[in-house]
Parts: C-alpha cells; sequence; structure tokens
C-alpha cells in the first residue's frame, strides 16, 4: 500500500476511500488561485484542500477537475449529472438553478489595482464611488465572474468602457500592465498571492483601497440539482466542523 503524501492528496484519497459505495460527485474548480488551482498536474489551493476536507468527512466521493468558469456554471444549470464547484458567491439568479452549501469562506473586502500609467490622474478619488465617475478610464473585468451583486450593479451603471475579459486576475493584472485596461478589482488573496509570486510589478500596477468598498461576501460550495439534498446535508454538517461561524 502507498504511503499518503501530506496535503490535499490525502484527503482527496480519503474523500474516494470514505463513500465506496456511493456515487461520485464532480467537483469542478476554476483556476483562481490561491482559492483553486492546478499545480503539478494535481488540484491545489486553500480551499481545494477545505473542500476535499468536507466531502471527506462527509463521506461523499469526489473527483476533482479544473474547468474554465463559464463552463462550470454552464454545466451546473444543464444539470446532467451530479456536480459540485467551490469558491462562489450565493446569488439569486444562481439559487434559482442550483443548490448551495452552507457558507465556506468568508473574503476580506476586494481592493483596486490601478495601472501606473493612469494613477496621477485616478490617486485623488477618495472613494469607489468617485473612481466609478472618473470619465475615460477602462474598466477590467474578468468574464463570467461576480464581484458580488453590489459591485456588480456599479459596474454595470458605470459610464466608463468595461473591458469584459476571458483571463485569469493575473491576466487582467497583465492587460493593464500591457495598458489594455486602466484599473480592475481583485479579491485581497488574490493580489496578496500574486504579490507573493512577484507576478506583480508596482511600478505597473499599484494597489488602492477605499472606505465604502462593500464588505467581503461568503463563499459557498455550488451543485447541480442532481446533488441530492441528502447529501447536501452531509456536506453542511462537515462544513460545520471544517468552517465553524460562517452564518
Amino acid at each position: 500500500m502507498k504511503t499518503c503524501i501530506t496535503g490535499v492528496l490525502c484527503v482527496l484519497a480519503a474523500a474516494s476511500a470514505s463513500g465506496a459505495d456511493q456515487a461520485v460527485v464532480t467537483v469542478l474548480y476554476r483556476d483562481k488561485p490561491p482559492y483553486s488551482y492546478t499545480k503539478d498536474g494535481k488540484p491545489a489551493g486553500f480551499l481545494i484542500e477545505r473542500t476535499a476536507d468536507v466531502f471527506s468527512r462527509a463521506h461523499v466521493r469526489a473527483t476533482f477537475q479544473e474547468m474554465p468558469v463559464k463552463r462550470i456554471t454552464r454545466d451546473i444549470w444543464a444539470n446532467a449529472s451530479a456536480i459540485c464547484s467551490p469558491t462562489w458567491y450565493k446569488l439569486p439568479e444562481r439559487a434559482a438553478y442550483a443548490r448551495f452549501s452552507l457558507p465556506l469562506h468568508q473574503d476580506r473586502p476586494h481592493m483596486v489595482l490601478v495601472g501606473a500609467h493612469v494613477f496621477d490622474q485616478v490617486q485623488s478619488a477618495k472613494t469607489l464611488k468617485e473612481l466609478f465617475a472618473i470619465p475615460g478610464l477602462r474598466l477590467g473585468k474578468v468574464s463570467g465572474v461576480s464581484y458580488g451583486a453590489e459591485l456588480d450593479a456599479m459596474m454595470r451603471t458605470t459610464a466608463q468602457t468595461v473591458m469584459d475579459a476571458s483571463v485569469s486576475p493575473l491576466g487582467m493584472a497583465k492587460m493593464i500592465k500591457r495598458k489594455r485596461a486602466d484599473y480592475m478589482l481583485i479579491d485581497e488573496e488574490d493580489y496578496q498571492f500574486l504579490n507573493q509570486q512577484n507576478a506583480v510589478d508596482a511600478e505597473d500596477v499599484k494597489p488602492m483601497r477605499f472606505p465604502d468598498m462593500p464588505p467581503g461576501l461568503l463563499r459557498y460550495i455550488m451543485c447541480s440539482k442532481r446533488v441530492s439534498p441528502d447529501t447536501m446535508a452531509q456536506l453542511n454538517k462537515a462544513i460545520t466542523q471544517v468552517a465553524p461561524g460562517l452564518r
């Protein structure tokens, strides 16, 4: 018998072994480090580890697969098989076609990354509302994701050009570096990860924080309705052990 390596792989193995007599749930995850990503061909990230722990404790078998964000939402909406995916905000339009677990994580408030080429123009903005009102700026938005209902609404109503692109947060930061967009909203965790990896350069993009930024939202496991209420109850019971205190 092979020795189990410490980390997410051990938890994944335990999740599969503990529910050998149950149907397998496919856990789809997006490329969003440090929450979820693929490293050396294997799932990684702190919310992937937490999700794997939840499935193991719930005795629900799971296989993990990285997939583009738009395809994840499409497949959960289609409801052709038992699918779950971590890291999602619970929005009314999603709750209409998906099941949501108890919350798994709470974000810190978003921050803003501004291109050095426009920093002199925007540094006088004291609030996010003022930033969104500066004419001529191009706001970079990662396509297919939500930034939370309040920020989504601000993006829809701004007179600025919204550059909607199917890229990762790092990809959007690179667009700003190349002056293809002027600024972006980014999770604090995303920014800290990119900073630790030396993936963002202070000479190219500069962080800004605003007092009127909405508070960080809760993230959930979102599942297709092929995942039964009983299975959701098992996952929720495990979440109360793994992430207590989030409601």
